[in-house]
């Protein structure tokens, strides 16, 4: 009965502010960086839903347009520069309709890759099979949430199915490790996987500590 009640109160509050919008890396850091200029500003820490929210009413629109500009010349520099090999290996000036036509087929996607990576924007990444019969439950994501507090960086937690979550990256819904109601209502068991991804100054550390007291074997 009391997951049960969890479960329903959980939902209730998380769905009713959770995020259709399917967010990229980039993004994301955007709101990061968006989420501690907005906690510097109002003198208390807010949540990851209230600088998207914010995010999306009031900046989002400029961000992308400039993002779009950083990108444009971004991508101009590189044809140049494959224009500037290119003609010194076949000792003609290849000219830059050609330059770019061969940059696009062949290294755009890699480029663009390469720049959504969650590497590129500032993420570290893991993933974590619970090893600890009881998986996650009380104690430990009471333990998660104090440990996070204790680094200067942000840790989310996917699970295959979750229902309930902060933000999509790409089709992965992910959830705040500082929410015990969240993460009880994830009902993480005995060997399943979960994706940790933190982002910060303590990225690594935070990561590692969470990765440990997942499967501390006294909870």
């Amino acid at each position: 009965m009391i997951c049960l009640v969890v479960w329903d109160f959980a939902r209730e509050k998380f769905m009713s502010a959770a995020h259709n919008l399917v967010l990229t890396p980039a993004e994301l850091q955007a709101i990061e960086d968006h989420k501690y200029f907005m906690s510097s500003q109002l003198g208390h820490e807010v949540t990851i839903d209230e600088a998207i929210d914010d995010f999306v009413r009031r900046y989002k629109a400029d961000w992308q347009r400039e993002r779009m500009r950083r990108d444009a010349y971004d991508q101009i520099a590189e044809i140049e520069r494959h224009k500037y090999l290119r003609s010194q290996a076949e000792g003609r000036d290849i000219g830059r309709a050609r330059a770019a036509e061969e940059w696009c087929s062949k290294y755009a996607g890699i480029w663009r890759r390469e720049r959504e990576s969650l590497e590129r924007n500032g993420f570290v990444a893991r993933d974590v099979v619970v090893t600890n019969p009881n998986g996650i439950h009380v104690r430990p994501t009471s333990a998660l949430a104090e440990i996070s507090r204790r680094y200067d960086a942000d840790v989310y937690l996917h699970k295959d199915g979750m229902e309930i979550y902060n933000f999509l990256l790409g089709d992965k819904p992910y959830m705040n490790v500082r929410s015990v109601l969240g993460l009880l209502s994830l009902d993480v068991r005995f060997r399943d996987r979960v994706s940790l991804l933190a982002t910060g100054r303590q990225a690594s550390e935070a990561l590692d500590a969470i990765a440990q007291a997942i499967n501390d074997s006294k909870s």
